[in-house]
């Protein structure tokens, strides 16, 4: 198929999502996608066009099945998993009830306050040192045959090796810690996907399990649907992080709200585009 130049309807459709602050890097993704030309799509973008972006200099992985990651495991109706649907057509995101026991969530929440450090973020905000201030346990690196068990357990729900994931961590939030309004993927065309993402790629599906029922704030807030989940024991909440082409989705943009009574622990496991063998069981 042959380059083609913006028409009409697609100049007006930039015009409308830079308006709405839409953010270029992606914008210029889904044009490319659709087989304009960079010189087309920066005289319609003018100054936001983004001359640096790696959409430019790198071609897309061809050997990664995007629509084969939109359906994975959880996502079937035949998966036997009973995993609920958000109904919305911003993004994929499921809830599973009761995907740990009570014993189960003591057991690990016990194992990660006996390993806390402050937790980071990729990219520093230049303005607020409180971005994020939970706490983080690594528990991929303890060797503990609970945490593993866990590891394998999430991977087989989802329906990608562990092969192609992160390494399992756990959060405690107390009183009045959050972490503000992110993404989990790594934006394209910046010093932190270089860093992150060069070598296993971008993260897909994020697993995050609640290992307790927080009395009052604590919430994760989906912002662009305008949904927040409270924390409930055993709950897990699982999302898309990109669209079924493969680009990053900005509606899974989401904030860990402050606790306002009691503490929070969560279990997060990300999952990534690169591995080693099969991607899925």
């Amino acid at each position: 198929m042959s380059k083609r130049r913006l028409d009409d309807s697609w100049k007006a459709w930039l015009k409308l999502n830079l308006e709405r602050q839409c953010n270029p890097e992606e914008l210029l993704g889904i044009l490319l996608k659709n087989n304009f030309t960079p010189a087309s799509i920066e005289e319609c973008m003018g100054e936001h066009f983004p001359a640096h972006s790696s959409f430019l200099t790198e071609p897309a992985p061809s050997d990664i099945d995007y629509q084969a990651l939109s359906k994975v495991k959880l996502t079937r109706a035949d998966s036997g998993l009973n995993a609920q649907r958000l109904l919305s057509d911003k993004l994929q995101l499921y809830t599973l009830d009761n995907f740990l026991s009570e014993q189960e969530c003591d057991d690990l929440d016990e194992i990660i306050s006996q390993s806390l450090r402050p937790s980071t973020v990729t990219r520093e905000s230049p303005t607020d040192k409180y971005y994020r201030t939970s706490s983080t346990s690594d528990l991929a690196t303890l060797k503990n045959k609970t945490v593993e068990s866990l590891d394998e357990r999430i991977a087989k729900t989802l329906g990608i090796r562990l092969a192609y994931s992160e390494g399992i961590q756990g959060q405690r939030y107390e009183v009045g810690q959050e972490f503000k309004k992110h993404t989990d993927y790594f934006e394209p065309g910046t010093d932190e996907y270089v860093t992150f993402a060069g070598d296993r790629g971008n993260r897909t599906w994020t697993f995050m399990v609640y290992l307790n029922t927080v009395p009052k704030g604590g919430g994760t807030r989906f912002i662009n649907i305008n949904h927040t989940f409270q924390p409930l024991r055993g709950t897990a909440v699982v999302w898309n992080n990109l669209y079924p082409d493969g680009l990053p989705n900005y509606d899974t943009l989401h904030a860990g709200l402050p606790v306002m009574e009691g503490h929070k622990v969560i279990i997060t496991k990300w999952f990534r585009e690169k591995g080693r063998g099969p991607m899925f069981y």
